[in-house]
């Protein structure tokens, strides 16, 4: 259990240890059970909710798990198909006062789950999510309810984090575009474009950094702690990743490009069999400029005159 947690955290995984028991109190086909997310973390605050994990010898149906719902007294309760493959079950309800998300998957499943990323070097997102590298980082980091033997078996199995994948993480993310389009934008002051455009450059640099770090993609939330645990990151990371947003349009697209290219630097530096040169090529291209031409007032006045004329009525 991760040392100096926050209250809220205890108080989850102190709930978590009630919760667990009642849902699983009447099957013998849950294989391990265990807490993950910021309550596993230990950096849960007032919005969190209590994320668990089951792993089923075999995965119960929509009916079972209906049942146990109604056995315990669960409410408010939503339950939809886990993953893009729909490979498992994903529970939303409230039960002791809390929000809990449950997810289920067979045991069979979580084997080929890590099989793909320790082995096949699985980089696959669903929209943002890198589905089983998140699962990854939940077994590395979970706090285990039941079943410790299969938990620390997937844990030996994922540690250390392949180079391979690290390698996967940076050549399937290394897809800069010219950074000069972000200038475009920031001089015709296209704000709501800019800052979209901010964002998925942003979510790149962090995709490169995950690699680089060795860390299992665990998904875009709680940033400052996951750029906390990495060791290999531009100087001030979360800070400067604040002023891209917070500064004026020209600052922050300033303050962008720097970390990109300090992060192409680190690439280079601990992956050195990665080639950048073509993408370095690609990020540091100029968007063409047209200027207008000089000496040339009378052929310009005579577009704009005859531009300006009404064409002649028809006869």
């Amino acid at each position: 259990m991760t040392l100096n947690m926050t209250e809220h955290s205890i108080w989850r995984i102190s709930l978590a240890h009630k919760i667990a028991p009642a849902l699983i109190a009447n099957s013998t086909k849950v294989a391990a059970c265990f807490v993950f997310g910021s309550a596993a973390l230990g950096i849960s605050d007032q919005y969190s909710d209590l994320e668990l994990g089951f792993i089923w010898s075999e995965l119960p149906s929509a009916e079972d798990l209906q049942a146990t719902a109604q056995r315990v007294g669960v409410q408010g309760r939503e339950i939809q198909p886990y993953g893009e493959a729909k490979q498992g079950w994903f529970e939303q309800f409230y039960l002791y006062g809390m929000k809990v998300e449950a997810n289920h998957l067979a045991r069979d499943t979580m084997d080929n789950f890590i099989m793909d990323v320790i082995e096949r070097y699985d980089v696959s997102q669903n929209g943002l999510v890198f589905e089983k590298q998140a699962i990854a980082s939940h077994i590395l980091r979970g706090v285990v309810l039941y079943g410790e033997d299969i938990i620390k078996n997937w844990q030996t199995q994922l540690s250390p984090y392949p180079e391979e994948l690290a390698i996967a993480m940076i050549q399937k993310h290394m897809n800069f575009r010219p950074f000069d389009g972000q200038q475009v934008l920031t001089e015709r002051l296209e704000i709501p474009m800019l800052y979209e455009n901010r964002c998925t450059i942003v979510r790149k640099l962090l995709n490169l950094l995950f690699g680089l770090n060795r860390i299992y993609h665990p998904g875009f939330k709680w940033t400052s702690y996951w750029v906390e645990a990495m060791t290999i990151k531009p100087p001030e990371f979360f800070a400067r990743l604040e002023r891209v947003f917070q500064y004026d349009a020209a600052s922050g697209t300033h303050e962008l490009r720097q970390l990109s290219e300090e992060t192409f630097d680190l690439v280079e530096q601990h992956l050195p069999q990665v080639d950048l040169k073509q993408q370095r090529e690609t990020f540091n291209r100029l968007n063409p400029k047209w200027k207008l031409p000089v000496g040339d007032e009378y052929h310009f006045s005579k577009i704009v005159q005859h531009s300006s004329t009404p064409p002649s009525p028809p006869l």
